[in-house]
């Protein structure tokens, strides 16, 4: 079977072959209308790129680069991210390559060669997120990177302040006086903008702040004894866990300790996942739409791509959602 040609696309189109290249390559200059009836003829006569002639005609490698901080590994919300970020590059006709993690004495010459980076939550103490943002590449994070680190091209933030501030009004509302903050880590601009708002919250209130900081490592027994003596000596009646997935860990100890989620303490995750909404009791969570999240990271990347190093840091906001549910 003859190879298909962006002329024979175009002659089927009726419109030039410079037309077809720019609605195939997602560049402006076409109407949608025609984006669409080439991509149609395009998937009918089963054309495909070139991928590597294209990159060799632009000076591009044909990928981007995802850098996640090196606990990634233990928290769903990351992979939700990735899938988002995988579909819209994959709308754009570009590969994605997760480059390892380096936190300490970063190698970042030996990655393969990329035409930007999506850093998601770089954390202050990755020495890798660093030394990515201090290239001449585009650079899009996912969330603000630490204080120090070189200015990225592009930011998208979620609303982190704001949904801080709703769960812990939500709490009050509902009766908690003394609600505290429960944290896995302290160096990722999230975690950071979290515990910032709620010491903001409880200066406004004249209240005593109370977090608490543990690891996703430390042991049952441990972390339940530590949990107990906040709620009985220093009073915490509700929880905001700030991290993806412990919440339900914490409900388990909770329930341990003889204090029912949602009956004796309230308790809220900052992250959703489907474990919250399927868990007994339902977990009210903040959605920080992950996926979507993923998708609005690479489209910035994508814009910025196309021209050159903006005079001042372009950012995106993405809305996050409190799913309301019977913990809290």
């Amino acid at each position: 079977m003859p190879t298909t040609t962006l002329a024979d696309i175009a002659e089927r189109a009726g419109i030039s072959a410079a037309a077809v290249s720019l609605a195939l390559n997602g560049k402006k200059g076409v109407s949608e209308e025609t984006r669409a009836r080439v991509l149609a003829i395009a998937k009918e006569s089963g054309y495909r790129i070139n991928r590597l002639g294209r990159a060799l005609r632009q000076s591009r490698a044909g990928a981007v680069g995802l850098y996640l901080p090196e606990s990634a590994v233990h928290f769903g919300y990351y992979t939700e991210t990735t899938l988002g970020l995988t579909e819209r590059l994959h709308e754009a006709d570009l590969s994605l390559l997760i480059v390892p993690s380096t936190p300490t004495s970063p190698r970042i010459e030996s990655f393969p060669p990329v035409d930007g980076f999506i850093l998601i939550e770089p954390h202050s103490d990755d020495e890798g997120a660093a030394m990515i943002l201090g290239q001449g590449l585009p650079v899009v994070t996912g969330d603000s990177p630490p204080p120090g680190f070189p200015d990225p091209w592009g930011i998208v933030e979620s609303p982190n302040t704001r949904t801080t501030r709703e769960v812990l009004d939500r709490f009050v509302s509902h009766g908690a006086q003394k609600p505290g903050l429960l944290l896995v880590e302290q160096v990722s601009a999230w975690a950071q903008e979290l515990e910032a708002a709620y010491r903001a919250w409880c200066a406004e209130r004249r209240l005593e702040p109370r977090v608490l900081l543990t690891t996703i490592h430390e042991e049952n027994a441990t972390l339940a004894a530590r949990l107990g003596d906040w709620t009985r000596e220093r009073g915490v009646d509700a929880i905001l866990v700030g991290a993806d997935g412990v919440a339900v860990r914490v409900a388990g100890l909770l329930r341990s300790l003889g204090l029912r989620p949602g009956a004796d303490i309230k308790l809220v995750s900052g992250v959703d996942s489907l474990i919250m909404e399927f868990h007994t009791p339902p977990i009210t969570s903040v959605d920080l739409q992950p996926r979507e999240f993923g998708r609005a990271c690479g489209e910035l990347l994508l814009e910025l791509m196309e021209g050159d190093r903006p005079a001042e840091t372009v950012r995106r906001g993405l809305d996050a959602i409190l799913r309301v549910r019977d913990s809290g």
